[in-house]
């Protein structure tokens, strides 16, 4: 078990009325979404720690801004002998005229209208042995808290007691922990300054537990907008494959509108990979101009009426050819052409969209020189194609100097034959901003910043990324693959895939776990991706108040990068320098939401800036 301080006299002093041998129930706490409860962990320091800021041993209490989505996890904990029928509750948050309620008037999980409190079962997946990290060779990390039934998969809870047959309630085995997370989302609209429920957990038709929860509204209102440039990708491949529809059916249409909005609702950019000029045109335009995300098409939550920023032309499109229609030659014309179509269409309709050529992805240094050659004729396009920007994942190299506008790098130098990717090297990636070039990271590596592609890493290790990327001033952020397992034939809720942020709702591969949901399952690891890219809007509002957010942020990032004691990266065997428990985050998030907020009492009332 991790080492926590355990506060003595809080320990002894702590007589919870959510504890005792309840109807089988031994206890139930609370604790923030950056978090990982194991299955086993019936003796989590957390329980009792007065850093865990959700819990005090009696009730739930939370905070938040307008326009923000809020998660917490509802623990229970098995006493000495398996209890059955086990139903938990939140139905609604109130105070003043302000309502929010766990049922909508549909009963579409994709459907948030008239919904702002979501629960789902946590679903546990067995990790017998860390995992490797990326760096060929590498030793896993220590097992320590890592191994054994680790939680990720947050299923829809009335979906889950259907799919196990339990409409009665779900199990938990003696001995043993069950979580179940909520999301609360709190509407730009809310007038109350306090939101008041209660958690009901029932065995049977006996009340075993009633919780109080209070969320405390924070007087401002989160953009609309996400700050944090970036980019998810996501392949036709996953509906294909996993939900057995094909490619530019209508059916497909309405699955890939599933999951975009999914991520929207997360503050994330999902980007499907190789479209046509005229595929993006007739399907995907509407995800940019922001109609898709408007009430008149069903849309609810943070992003209304805001397109997505990103759009990445032709991702993984190797070797550059097909990023228009049909496939077309290595030629400076027919480079430009579609260079001209795809600027040309941006400029007119989504004009705030960081738009780019994707090129040749990890090009081994072999291929450089052909890649230099196509940003080329991409630069030199005479018609507005010149203004589109070029991006390369690879380390900053003078040799690709003055043809790449955009750097996709990782964490770490040397740890691919693509000749390396230098990573985040800071001298350099000042210099290229310098000179009006973007500079961003994507994926993960240890320790220099967080890795969320698998899920026996810490919580936080998702979390931390937009910390990292506000502190170090990064353009963007990419992550390569939200379903990597999609085409495999493998049961990803037996075999963990690195490089899977999500599970689908439909899987025609492993028909045991489809549960008929036409769209994503999201992961602890999504969550806290949500919950990292809301905490960078927090900084932005700070920074437009005026408020200085240093000694906040090094309280969570204290180094990353190359910024460890110097100008050599670190290595796999250095502990990040960065925080890994979700109390921390939590401590610096309401730290500088509580300057916000006087900030906006001083200035008679906030705005809610787009």
């Amino acid at each position: 078990m991790l080492l926590l301080l355990l506060p003595a006299l809080f320990a002894l002093a702590c007589t919870s009325s959510a504890t005792g041998n309840r109807d089988g129930i031994r206890g139930v706490w609370a604790v923030d979404e950056t978090e990982k409860i194991r299955r086993e962990d019936v003796e989590h320091p957390l329980m009792h720690d007065r850093r865990n800021r959700v819990w005090n041993g009696r009730e739930i209490s939370l905070f938040g801004a307008r326009n923000e989505v809020v998660g917490f996890q509802i623990i229970l904990v098995g006493g000495d002998r398996n209890v059955d029928s086990i139903h938990v509750r939140l139905d609604s948050l109130s105070g003043g005229q302000d309502v929010l309620r766990a049922h909508g008037p549909s009963g579409d999980p994709f459907d948030h209208r008239g919904r702002d409190v979501e629960l789902f079962l946590e679903r546990y997946l067995r990790v017998d042995r860390r995992s490797e990290w990326w760096l060929a060779g590498a030793r896993p990390l220590p097992d320590g808290d890592h191994v054994g039934w680790i939680p990720d998969a947050l299923v829809p809870y009335d979906i889950e007691l259907r799919h196990l047959r339990k409409p009665g309630g779900f199990a938990i085995e003696a001995g043993t922990t069950q979580a179940v997370w909520v999301d609360v989302s709190l509407p730009r609209t809310l007038a109350a300054t306090h939101l008041r429920g209660t958690v009901v957990i029932t065995v049977g038709k006996n009340v075993a537990f009633e919780i109080p929860v209070q969320m405390r509204v924070l007087g401002f209102t989160l953009s609309d907008t996400t700050h944090l440039s970036n980019h998810f990708f996501w392949g036709a491949t996953t509906a294909e494959a996993r939900h057995g529809v094909k490619a530019g059916t209508r059916e497909y249409r309405e699955i890939f509108r599933n999951y975009a909005t999914t991520f929207h609702r997360h503050r994330l950019d999902l980007v499907d990979g190789r479209r046509t000029f005229e595929g993006f045109v007739n399907d995907l335009a509407p995800y940019y101009t922001g109609a898709a995300y408007s009430e008149e098409s069903g849309y609810a939550g943070p992003g209304l009426n805001v397109g997505n920023q990103t759009y990445s032309i032709g991702t993984y499109d190797q070797p550059g050819q097909g990023w228009i229609s049909g496939f077309w030659p290595d030629t400076p014309e027919a480079w430009q052409k579609a260079a001209d179509r795809w600027e040309g269409w941006f400029a007119s309709h989504a004009p705030s969209v960081l738009r780019f050529k994707y090129l040749e992805d990890e090009a081994p240094y072999s291929h450089w020189a052909a890649v230099r050659q196509k940003a080329g004729w991409i630069k030199a396009s005479p018609g507005p194609g010149q203004h589109l920007r070029r991006a390369f994942t690879t380390r900053i190299s003078a040799e690709m100097v003055g043809a790449v506008d955009l750097w996709l790098v990782e964490g770490h130098a040397g740890w691919k034959d693509s000749g390396g990717t230098a990573g985040f090297d800071l001298p350099r990636v000042r210099e290229r901003q310098a000179a009006g070039e973007m500079v961003g990271l994507y994926n993960g590596m240890r320790p220099s910043y967080g890795e969320p592609n698998a899920i026996d890493n810490f919580a936080a290790d998702a979390r931390v990324n937009p910390w990292i990327c506000w502190k170090y001033k990064a353009d963007h952020y990419y992550y390569w693959e939200t379903a990597f397992h999609a085409d495999k034939q493998i049961n990803i809720w037996e075999r963990p895939v690195a490089g899977s942020l999500l599970y689908t709702g439909e899987d025609i591969i492993a028909p045991a776990e489809d549960r008929r949901m036409r769209g994503p399952i999201m992961s602890i690891r999504l969550k806290n991706l949500r919950r990292g890219f809301q905490d960078y809007e927090y900084l932005v509002c700070a920074r437009r108040a005026g408020i200085a957010t240093d000694e906040q942020v090094s309280k969570v990032v204290r180094a990353a990068f190359n910024d460890y004691n110097g100008s050599t990266f670190t290595n796999q065997a250095d502990q990040p320098q960065w925080a890994e428990r979700g109390y921390v985050f939590e401590a610096a998030r309401l730290a500088v939401g509580e300057q916000i907020e006087q900030y906006w009492r001083a200035a008679a009332g906030p705005k809610n800036d787009r």
